[in-house]
């Protein structure tokens, strides 16, 4: 029975309808003590049974410890009427599902502006021992910034263990999204929730999702049997090392694809920059045999000296001209080392960076965007920057970045689990 405006759960007031998804209805509410909007998710899809609700508890318990700016807070949860309910951050802005069946199309920098929020969520939540199971577009929210905010964690598990009541457009999992494990039933890891974001960076990137354009079974059984085409057959605009990428993360084999979502971006960062500029080069002329002796006359007439004080000249030119080119060959190009290539989480370690120009500013960034510092180069062209390793950065490999505006110059290191 729908929940009507102006009902009571817990603190919160219910005040309007929002819509239905695969496990309930979502109601926009209101916390009159502290002043806050909320969304609660009544989970119709739960039949009330004791072993149902004392799992929801247990889940909902663990769910509500996660605290991330990439995972949707959990403020309470409880019955109604013998229906489980949660209390959750109210988002305005919609989720990525929705401006996608809007028609709207993400750029690369977004789509990895994206992907890097949801792995960062799902790196944190699997360090906590919590798997997604059914990571897709419809369950990443936007906030008001436009970061992307990953909602519905463990839900899919209640599905799977709880009685579950018939409901219109109820599922109990996403197909388009779904690992090989999760269809043939076994055990489900955090590969699991890697292989759906794969799905979603394809989608993103090629437009369109791996098995498209199937019924259901036929796509749960090509998760199982067969091989996406390469995202470059859907967008040209795309390279083989992004397809290479791609083909790891939605390998059947769980064991080989990338060991975190953090890699995965990473390496996905990688394959669609721009390559590096290609420095123009001049061949240094091919020595001549030697030219036979030149007697100049006693008294050259002044048309003739004018002719040798040009050539005399253009011979100067030439000479600087070879040195200039000279001292740009040798001079150092721009790099970066780490003095470690492992470090453990919370530990740090420096960057070294060299070849850059006297006094020139370097942005120091860890992955893609996130930047640390700016640092500027001593009169010999080189700077230093010790980089402190989150606690809650994913393990796997992670890169540091040196850039001067868009030429950047980078190092990769590997970052393992405390302690």
């Amino acid at each position: 029975m729908p929940i009507q405006p102006g009902t009571v759960l817990g603190a919160y007031e219910v005040h309007e309808f929002l819509g239905q998804g695969a496990m309930g209805t979502v109601y926009r509410a209101y916390h009159a003590g502290l002043a806050r909007t909320a969304a609660v998710k009544v989970l119709q899809a739960l039949a009330p049974d004791p072993d149902a609700a004392a799992r929801f508890r247990r889940e909902a318990q663990a769910i509500a410890q996660l605290r991330h700016p990439n995972v949707l807070n959990v403020y309470d949860f409880g019955e109604h009427e013998g229906t489980p309910y949660m209390v959750v951050e109210y988002m305005p802005g919609g989720s990525l599902s929705d401006r996608l069946k809007a028609g709207e199309r993400f750029d690369r920098s977004t789509s990895l502006r994206f992907l890097e929020g949801i792995a960062a969520g799902l790196d944190y939540a699997h360090g906590m021992g919590i798997i997604h199971r059914d990571v897709k577009p419809a369950n990443v929210l936007v906030d008001r910034t436009g970061n992307p905010v990953l909602g519905d964690f463990g839900l899919a598990k209640l599905l799977q263990q709880a009685s579950v009541k018939t409901i219109s457009g109820v599922t109990t999992g996403t197909p388009a999204y779904m690992s090989p494990e999760q269809v043939m039933g076994a055990t489900v890891g955090p590969a699991a929730d890697t292989y759906a974001l794969t799905t979603m960076a394809y989608e993103f990137l090629a437009g369109t999702i791996p098995f498209e354009g199937e019924g259901m079974l036929e796509v749960l059984y090509a998760h199982v049997h067969r091989e996406p085409p390469p995202a470059s057959s859907r967008n040209p605009e795309l390279s083989p090392a992004v397809d290479a990428v791609l083909a790891r993360g939605l390998a059947k084999d769980p064991a080989a694809r990338w060991g975190s979502g953090g890699a995965l971006v990473g390496a996905l960062a990688e394959a669609l920059a721009p390559p590096p500029p290609i420095e123009a080069t001049m061949p240094l002329p091919t020595p001549s045999r030697a030219a036979p002796d030149y007697v100049f006359p006693r008294a050259a007439p002044p048309r003739s000296r004018r002719r040798l004080l040009l050539a005399a000249v253009a011979g100067v030119l030439v000479v600087a001209l070879l040195l200039g080119v000279l001292a740009v060959a040798s001079r150092p190009h721009p790099s970066v080392t780490l003095s470690a290539s492992t470090v453990a989480q919370g530990g740090s370690l420096t960057a070294d960076f060299a070849g850059f120009r006297a006094g020139q500013s370097v942005d120091v960034y860890l992955g893609t965007n996130a930047k640390l510092a700016t640092v500027r180069a001593d009169s010999q062209g080189q700077a230093a920057y010790e980089v402190t390793v989150p606690r809650l950065l994913a393990v796997g490999q992670h890169q540091i970045r040196g850039c001067v505006g868009t030429a950047c110059v980078q190092a990769v290191f590997t970052v393992r689990r405390a302690g």
